[in-house]
């Protein structure tokens, strides 16, 4: 079998005789530029001084039935200034509980524990805002809204002109509601002058030769000069939902990586400095190469399945027949990996 698994890693290692351009399915709003050497610009690691908040969300579900479903819901910032934390931030933990209501799906947020004063706390959720229709994927939605309103908070209460603002992710909305969301935090930012940038752990962008587009451009990379580099651009971005500029960034020169990276397009800050002092927070061995403030925010955000189990384990006396009845009939394919 590893003799087998080895040629198919050998086919599948064969780069493209050319790496031709981005590929973006909505041609109308992009205009892809040619990728060439030329693009790559060194990036030196600095700290300004400036505050750096990264935000970030997870959720993750306890319960769930064809007609509801309980999740757990949390969201986060940090605050750092170089190396140095200069707040603890509690991360706000809350029960999202989604069922129908008629065609709609109605979620009602509980906070548990945190301080973030969220605007609603009741969402009446259409079809075109579910990834599926019910309301188990509901959490994902509202997950993202909250995202942004935290994004908002931090800006208004902890940043200054100047300062840096991390969103786990690209700047880009996919649906009406959450445009709403984006446009409140994106006033913020302009108002106060605050640098936004959103970095994506992981890319599908591809290339007009079916090839990864963070791939061509680390292979382009490594026959360059620089082993700390950003490369831009990329393509000339007129989508109304897209609000990002787009990078191509290695924040460390010994890291196997290089993430998307985008800054928002309507503020003119300076670029290098802002990458400069990113990279600055990439060195910790955790995970050489990715901001660390990134890395603490996904850590204190995330809802992990043990966190879960432990709270189904204690619900479980709890029970009624019929809730019981309920969550029996989506549960079989988890009760049978766990065999």
């Amino acid at each position: 079998m590893l003799k087998d698994l080895y040629e198919v890693i050998d086919e599948l290692s064969d780069p493209p005789d050319e790496w031709g351009k981005p590929y973006f399915s909505q041609e109308q709003y992009y205009e892809p530029i040619e990728l060439s050497k030329e693009n790559f610009n060194p990036l030196e690691s600095e700290s300004s001084g400036k505050k750096v908040c990264c935000v970030d969300g997870g959720n993750n579900k306890i319960f769930e039935s064809p007609s509801d479903s309980v999740h757990l819901i949390r969201v986060y910032f940090n605050l750092f200034q170089g190396e140095r934390r200069i707040k603890n931030v509690e991360p706000t933990t809350a029960l999202l509980i989604s069922r129908f209501e008629g065609e709609k799906v109605r979620s009602e947020l509980r906070t548990i524990t945190g301080s973030i004063p969220f605007a609603r706390t009741d969402f009446f959720l259409t079809k075109e805002e579910l990834e599926e229709k019910g309301p188990v994927s509901a959490a994902h939605t509202v997950r993202k809204y909250l995202e942004w309103e935290t994004l908002q908070y931090a800006v208004e209460e902890y940043l200054e002109e100047g300062d840096i603002l991390v969103k786990d992710g690209v700047l880009q909305t996919t649906v009406e509601s959450e445009r709403e969301y984006a446009e409140d935090a994106y006033g913020t930012v302009e108002e106060n002058h605050i640098a936004l940038v959103g970095i994506a752990k992981t890319s599908s962008l591809m290339t007009t030769q079916n090839y990864p587009l963070i791939s061509s451009v680390q292979a382009m990379a490594r026959d360059s000069d620089k082993n700390m580099w950003y490369y831009h651009p990329i393509a000339r971005n007129d989508h109304p939902d897209h609000k990002g500029e787009m990078y191509i960034v290695k924040f460390h020169p010994s890291s196997g990586y290089a993430f998307r990276t985008e800054f928002y397009r309507k503020l003119d800050v300076d670029v290098e400095k802002v990458l400069g002092e990113l990279a600055f927070q990439s060195k910790d061995p955790i995970f050489l190469g990715y901001p660390y403030g990134l890395v603490d925010a996904d850590k204190r955000a995330r809802v992990t399945d043990e966190e879960i189990d432990y709270l189904k384990n204690m619900c479980e006396n709890r029970m009624k027949e019929s809730f019981r009845d309920k969550i029996n009939s989506c549960n079989a394919h988890d009760k049978l990996s766990n065999i």
